[in-house]
């Protein structure tokens, strides 16, 4: 009756899935959710066709980016004057996009590998997961967000991210998931020890996780620096508006005076409404107050580079600088570039179209400590992070989230940071104009934070860290490889099979 019911709509089933997925993330948090979303959809992949399991999840993945990512449009509409329709539209159009992966891990295991319901939900489609969740964080430079690791921050699945990172535990998740699918089967047929035998090995990789939670991967080097961050606090719809440009700049430095006995001074992303070139006497002033405070003060800014195109860049004032390598799609560059002048028809994004900075850039070294940056959109991507490992001793991620006013984008935004915090078994330290501004431990966990929307200082002291993870070693080519090897020699294996099947045939 139920699993009639299920088969029948299908369609729905699935879509309502992935939008209820999107209460296992920041700032809903309700991890748990996510193993009953997907268990749904898996179970269904496994009674559907191919073609059937490829739109199944075409759609679950639709449900999730469109609950997800519905942020976008604050900045597109709200702060980019781009009309309802032409917003909504861009952004479903996105969505469509980004499901296709999902659907792609469907279609893949139903057509090109074995039908056993056992190795399907616990082997194949976590596997396959991996691969496309990945590979959606390439194509095109990339858009990886709503990864399903990232729901389970603050769980015991979280002690993988240091040893295989974040795709890992999205796989992890589908196996949990496709578990409690196969046992839901298992209890239909009364096969109760088939079920029990299947819980088994996801209590090991849960007591697992939870102990790897306890290691601690890196190693206290040198003394602990005092810093000072900068929560500024401008609204996006003032922030570029002339008569605010003194103001704002204003704001900050007698902020930074206020502070005492502090080694680092760390601004927002673009906390300084202007191109470096058009305010050189402010950054030579902050230059000798910091000098005569012995502290370093890093603050971000556009710069120009040889060529007259924009960098985002995060500015030490004693010179040295750090450019955005990884920019946003459709916010600071457009993907096509001959599709510029039609997006600007109806979007007015300042800044829209900048450069990026050089792939290998040297470590910034403020107080004494060389430092692994990377602003906004840059921490959603481990690869980006652990470029600078195992050599930065402390992580800095400046950000503007104000575009997207109170959604739940800063929230992913912060999860994104303590992921990648745990990933590396570094502090990390985050710089945001309207918040979500921290501190993170090295095991991913918060130790202060500001609240939003509010003009503030926040002081602590960190510590620099040595050492790296194993993840920061391997990065996800591991997880990746054996997703890719396990799949690949299944399909193999299969097609060999139906080809030593024909020849027989063709001999009786």
């Amino acid at each position: 009756m139920v699993d009639n019911f299920l088969i029948r709509f299908w369609p729905l089933l699935s879509l309502i899935a992935g939008a209820f997925t999107t209460l296992a993330f920041a700032p809903f948090d309700q991890s748990w959710l996510v193993f009953i979303t997907l268990a749904l959809p898996f179970y269904l992949w496994s009674r559907l066709t191919a073609k059937q399991a490829a739109i199944s999840a075409w759609l679950y993945g639709l449900g999730l980016q469109c609950t997800g990512v519905s942020w976008i449009y604050y900045s597109l509409h709200v702060h980019g004057s781009a009309p309802v329709i032409f917003a909504v539209l861009l952004i479903f159009l996105l969505c469509c996009y980004l499901s296709i992966y999902t659907a792609l891990s469907a279609y893949t295991v139903n057509r090109f590998l074995p039908g056993s319901p056992l190795l399907r939900l616990m082997l194949f489609y976590p596997a396959s997961w991996v691969l496309f969740e990945w590979l959606q964080g390439y194509v095109m430079t990339g858009f990886a967000w709503m990864q399903l690791g990232y729901t389970q921050i603050d769980l015991p699945l979280a002690g993988f991210a240091p040893v295989l990172g974040n795709h890992a535990i999205g796989g992890l998740i589908a196996f949990c998931a496709g578990a409690l699918a196969l046992v839901i089967m298992r209890f239909g047929q009364k096969d109760y020890r088939a079920a029990f035998i299947i819980v088994i090995p996801v209590l090991l990789l849960w007591v697992s996780g939870g102990l790897l939670k306890t290691i601690d991967w890196t190693q206290a080097d040198g003394e602990a620096i005092r810093v000072s961050v900068v929560q500024g606090n401008i609204p996006q719809k003032d922030k570029w508006k002339l008569h605010m440009k003194k103001t704002t700049m204003d704001m900050y430095r007698e902020l930074s005076l206020a502070q005492q006995d502090v080694d680092l001074i760390i601004w927002p992303e673009t906390a300084v409404p202007s191109y470096r070139y058009r305010v050189e006497p402010y950054l030579r002033q902050l230059h000798d107050e910091m000098k005569q405070r012995e502290t370093d003060l890093l603050l971000g800014i556009f710069v120009k580079n040889d060529k007259g195109r924009v960098l985002n860049s995060l500015v030490n004032v004693n010179g040295e600088a750090y450019h955005k390598r990884h920019l946003v799609p459709l916010g600071e560059y457009i993907p096509l570039r001959f599709l510029i002048e039609f997006f600007n028809r109806f979007v007015k994004i300042p800044m829209s179209d900048i450069a990026s900075g050089e792939e290998d850039q040297p470590l910034l070294i403020a107080a004494g400590v060389p430092l692994g940056i990377n602003i906004c959109f840059e921490e959603a991507f481990a690869r980006d992070v652990i470029k600078d490992l195992p050599e930065a001793k402390l992580l800095i991620n400046v950000s503007n989230d104000a575009w997207f006013e109170d959604s739940i984008e800063p929230h992913q935004h912060h999860a994104i940071a303590r992921m990648r915090a745990l990933e590396a078994g570094r502090y990390m330290i985050r710089s945001t104009n309207t918040g979500i501004t921290s501190f993170i431990g090295p095991h991913g966990e918060v130790i202060e934070q500001l609240p939003q929307f509010e003009r503030a200082v926040l002081n602590g002291t960190v510590q620099p860290l040595t050492g790296a993870t194993p993840f920061v070693r391997w990065g996800d080519g591991l997880i990746i490889g054996l997703c890719g090897l396990l799949l690949a020699v299944f399909a193999h294996r299969r097609f060999k099979k139906r080809g030593t099947e024909n020849e027989h045939d063709q001999q009786f």
